[in-house]
């Protein structure tokens, strides 16, 4: 009977043992199967810009492609928090931007303020791999109004490339 417990014994620990090893397996394998995290932050953006002069200064080099737009949302959203954006959605190329309230920006700003923030959030939302369009949804007001922005946009604009990480 000793023996027969003994044997029983032994064999619960190999058991154990061996399924440590499988599930240590198993860890290995799921953490080479989830997705790379790419930033350590989830707010990002990459230029900076002088609307009244037109220039851009390019002021981080992701090192991969940015496949969401929200990082850059939550950069633009932090940089003027009076003018919160979000993404109603996006359609082959392009990003539809989302200005629910947009009084600051519209009436209160300034025509030159207006143009800084779009022009702005349009260069960083443009870093977004696949999209050559950003449409901002927004209700019109005295100083600006709904549009579609593209790189060609700032085609002719200064490149001040000086503080690239």
């Amino acid at each position: 009977m000793i023996r027969y417990l003994s044997t029983l014994t032994f064999l619960a620990v190999m058991i154990s043992c061996n399924n440590e090893a499988s599930s240590d397996k198993k860890a290995k394998e799921d953490k080479a199967t989830t997705p790379q995290v790419w930033f350590a932050t989830d707010t990002l953006l990459v230029w900076d810009c002088n609307a009244d002069d037109r220039a851009r200064k390019k002021i981080f080099s992701p090192k991969d492609s940015v496949t969401v737009a929200q990082a850059f949302i939550n950069g633009i959203n932090k940089t003027y928090s009076e003018v919160q954006i979000s993404l109603e959605h996006s359609s082959n190329d392009t990003l539809f931007i989302s200005i629910p309230r947009a009084e600051w920006l519209t009436n209160k700003l300034g025509n030159a303020g207006a143009e800084q923030y779009l022009s702005f959030a349009a260069l960083n939302l443009l870093e977004t791999k696949g999209i050559k369009h950003v449409s901002f949804v927004f209700e019109a007001g005295a100083h600006a109004r709904p549009e579609t922005w593209s790189r060609s946009d700032f085609a002719d604009w200064k490149t001040d490339t000086t503080s690239t990480q």
